[in-house]
């Protein structure tokens, strides 16, 4: 009977945060723990070709020449991109973790710059690659994981870093993120993708 409430409010939850309803935290809480609980669910995997599609339609790549990935991984959204690209476009993909960076350092193609670095100077390191703005940047990095002054610097650069009507699309297990996209950008679309471990909200915000 637990279960099955906790599964009512989940989908509560869920239901208002798409309507743009501020959610409430209980019912938010519940359907996390549905889905964190448990290990093999809460661990990180490769993003499923359903949030692949979604992201990929987030960002609306048919005009886009020059994009910036945060947060590339093993290369899954990379290249999934690079499939949709015009053959002038730029692409710089940063991954902070060594491993994953290697493994991104496979994914060949001349529109392609890899970095092993931090996002978080993406005001220096877009101009030193040719960046020096950007039709679409897009990001995998758990923002939760950063202090609360660095979420906001971050996304302050990304939103100058963004040519005027640019977007960024982010993909995160949590909702924290939507006031400080509000507080950055003109407007926030959000979505959620249930069919990945663990589920994912797509935010697409437009400067």
């Amino acid at each position: 009977m637990g279960t099955l409430k906790s599964h009512e409010k989940s989908k509560d939850a869920v239901a208002d945060i798409l309507k743009g309803k501020p959610a409430d935290s209980d019912k938010l809480f519940s359907y996390f723990k549905v889905f964190m609980g448990d290990r093999g669910v809460a661990a990180i995997t490769p993003s499923s070709r359903y949030l692949v599609r979604r992201v990929v339609k987030a960002l609306d790549l048919e005009h886009a020449r020059d994009v910036i990935e945060y947060g590339a991984a093993q290369g899954v959204m990379t290249r999934a991109i690079l499939g949709k690209l015009h053959k002038d476009s730029k692409v710089l993909a940063i991954e902070l973790n060594k491993n994953l960076f290697e493994s991104l350092r496979d994914v060949s193609d001349p529109r392609l710059t890899v970095y092993n670095g931090d996002v978080r100077e993406i005001d220096q390191l877009a101009p030193r690659f040719g960046m020096g703005s950007a039709d679409v940047i897009f990001s995998g990095i758990p923002f939760a994981f950063l202090s609360p002054e660095d979420r906001h610097t971050l996304l302050k650069k990304t939103s100058h870093l963004l040519k005027p009507g640019g977007r960024f699309v982010a993909y995160q297990v949590t909702t924290h993120l939507i006031p400080l996209l509000k507080h950055h950008f003109k407007k926030v679309r959000i979505e959620l993708e249930i069919r990945n471990l663990p589920p994912h909200f797509v935010f697409t915000a437009f400067k």
